[in-house]
């Protein structure tokens, strides 16, 4: 079992159980009322944990010589030119969706075709810039 703590306890020794969650590598459960709990996990283990969802969009070269990149798993598609252009336009597009997920997550978490894109989009929010995001495609 994982420790927890009581929403006010871990306010009053707000620092104490930060600490334990990074240093130690601890992940904490913080209740609030009887049904209201909430993880505390470091950002590095998160990332770990979501490592296995890939992804993987098909290259599809278009007739025009455009390419297109399909992103089945969040109906993702985007055109470019070249490929390079494509997956920039990919990754704004993962950016943009990822984005107005978070920002509308009660509506999303609610949809059961939405769903089972958050750990992608939560993936997704981790990286800290494009660059990250570009290494997550597996092309």
């Amino acid at each position: 079992m994982l420790d927890e703590l009581q929403f006010t306890d871990a306010r009053k020794d707000f620092t104490s159980m930060y600490n334990e969650v990074f240093n130690s590598y601890k992940p904490m459960i913080i209740k609030r009322k009887q049904a209201e709990e909430v993880l505390l996990l470091r950002t590095d283990l998160q990332k770990m944990l979501l490592s296995n969802f890939t992804l993987r969009p098909e290259i599809l070269p278009e007739k025009d010589g455009s390419i297109t990149l399909a992103l089945d798993i969040l109906e993702i598609f985007v055109n470019g030119e070249t490929l390079d252009k494509a997956i920039i336009d990919l990754v704004q597009d993962l950016k943009n969706y990822a984005q107005n997920y978070i920002d509308r997550s009660q509506l999303f978490l609610n949809a059961p075709n939405r769903r089972p894109h958050f750990p992608y989009v939560l993936r997704i929010l981790l990286c800290e810039n494009d660059e990250e995001i570009r290494s997550l495609l597996e092309i």
